[in-house]
C-alpha cells in the first residue's frame, strides 16, 4: 500500500490548500538536512514530506489519489461483506450520520410588553382578592351588628358582647361597636377591665375624645381600685365638661379611697348634691360620704347634720347610725355611741357589732 500523504503531513482529507501548505512548511523546517546533519531518519522523513506535498499540492495528482483511496476503501468494504457473518449487519454509517453538530440554544427573553402583561395580571388578581375580602367583611360585619342589636333587645348580654366582638374583628376602627361593647361589659357583665380597655382604644383613636369616655373609664378604674388612674380620668372629664354632675360624686369617692384630700371630697360632694339625681338612695349615700369626710376633718356638726339628712331619706341605712356612733365617740359621749352601735348592729352591720363588743362591754 502506498504511503498516505495526508497521514505524512498530519492533515485531514478535507484540509484546504492553505492548511496543507502550512503543515508542509512546518515539517520541512523540522526535518531539513541542514538542521539535522548526519541524521538519516530525518533525511528520509524530509523526502517523504516533499513527496506528500508534491501529491497534495497538485490538484490532478490529489484528485487521482483521493479517487484511488475511495476505490480501495470500497473494495475493503465489499470484501468484508462477502463474509457470511456480516450479511445481516447494518451497513456502516455515512458521513452525515456520524457527524453530530451541537445546536445553539436560544435563551428565552421577556420583552417589556410581556413584563407589563404579567404585572397587570398579578395586580388584577390582587385587586380581585382584596375586593372579595372587603365585600365579605362588610357583609359579616353587618350581620354581626344585626345579631348584637337583637341580643341587646332580648337582654342576652353575653351574646351581645360576642356579636360586637365579631364586628370589631372585621372592623377594628368601629367606634359605635366598641362603645356598645364597653357599656355592656361595664354595666351588665361586670367586666371593668375589659371595659377600660375598650374606652382606652376609643380615647386613643378619637381626635377629640368625649368627656363621657374619660368618665366611664374612670369608673372602671375605680372598680379596679386603680385610684390614681381613676382620678386622672375624672379630672380630664370635668376639664372638658364641668356640667357632668355625676363625675363629681365619683371623684369624691376616689379622694375618700386615696385618703389624700378630704376637703376636695367635701367640695365635690357638695357640688354633686347641688344638683342631685332623682334617686333618694344615691342622695343618702352622697350625704353619708360627705359626713365621713367632715368626720375626718373633725367638723362634727356638719358631719352629724349630713347623717341626719341621710337617715331621714333612708331610715334603714345602718352605716348612718354607725357614723353617728363614731361622731358621738369623738365627742366623748360613750353611752350614745354604744346605743347607736347597737342599732347599726341590729340592722346587720357587722363592723358595728364588733366595735360594740369591743367598746361597750
Amino acid at each position: 500500500m502506498s504511503p498516505n500523504p495526508y497521514h505524512i503531513l498530519g492533515v485531514p482529507s478535507n484540509a484546504s490548500a492553505a492548511e496543507i501548505k502550512a503543515a508542509y512548511k512546518r515539517l520541512a523546517l523540522r526535518y531539513h538536512p541542514d538542521k539535522n546533519p548526519g541524521n538519516g531518519q530525518a533525511e528520509e522523513r524530509f523526502k517523504q514530506v516533499n513527496e506528500a506535498y508534491q501529491v497534495l499540492s497538485n490538484p490532478r495528482r490529489k484528485a487521482a489519489f483521493d479517487l484511488q483511496r475511495q476505490y480501495e476503501q470500497q473494495q475493503r468494504q465489499a470484501q468484508a461483506y462477502s463474509v457470511p457473518r456480516y450479511h445481516h449487519t447494518r451497513p456502516p454509517a455515512g458521513f452525515r450520520e456520524r457527524s453530530y453538530h451541537q445546536r445553539p440554544q436560544r435563551r428565552s427573553r421577556f420583552s417589556r410588553r410581556d413584563v407589563q402583561i404579567v404585572a397587570g395580571v398579578v395586580l388584577l388578581v390582587i385587586l380581585l382578592v382584596w375586593g372579595l375580602k372587603l365585600g365579605w367583611e362588610s357583609v359579616a360585619a353587618r350581620r354581626a351588628k344585626e345579631d348584637a342589636a337583637l341580643a341587646v333587645q332580648q337582654q342576652r348580654w353575653q351574646a351581645a358582647e360576642a356579636a360586637y366582638s365579631a364586628v370589631l374583628e372585621y372592623r377594628q376602627e368601629e367606634p359605635e361597636a366598641r362603645l356598645r361593647r364597653a357599656e355592656i361589659r361595664h354595666g351588665h357583665l361586670h367586666d371593668a377591665e375589659g371595659a377600660a380597655l375598650d374606652y382606652s382604644v376609643l380615647v386613643q383613636q378619637a381626635e377629640v375624645p368625649k368627656p363621657a369616655w374619660h368618665a366611664a373609664r374612670g369608673k372602671c378604674y375605680l372598680q379596679l381600685k386603680q385610684y390614681q388612674e381613676a382620678l386622672r380620668d375624672f379630672n380630664r372629664a370635668l376639664q372638658l365638661d364641668p356640667t357632668l354632675t355625676a363625675v363629681y360624686h365619683d371623684r369624691a369617692i376616689t379622694h375618700l379611697q386615696l385618703e389624700d384630700n378630704w376637703q376636695a371630697a367635701v367640695n365635690d360632694l357638695t357640688r354633686f348634691l347641688t344638683h342631685p339625681p332623682g334617686r333618694q338612695t344615691l342622695q343618702a349615700e352622697a350625704l353619708l360620704h360627705r359626713a365621713y369626710a367632715f368626720y375626718r376633718l373633725e367638723q362634727w356638726g356638719q358631719a352629724l347634720q349630713d347623717t341626719r339628712q341621710a337617715l331621714a331619706q333612708d331610715p334603714g341605712n345602718a352605716r348612718g347610725y354607725y357614723l353617728q356612733a363614731l361622731i358621738a365617740r369623738a365627742q366623748h359621749d360613750g353611752p350614745r355611741s354604744c346605743a347607736l352601735l347597737a342599732k347599726a348592729a341590729q340592722l346587720g352591720f357587722t363592723m358595728a357589732a364588733e366595735e360594740k363588743a369591743r367598746y361597750c362591754s
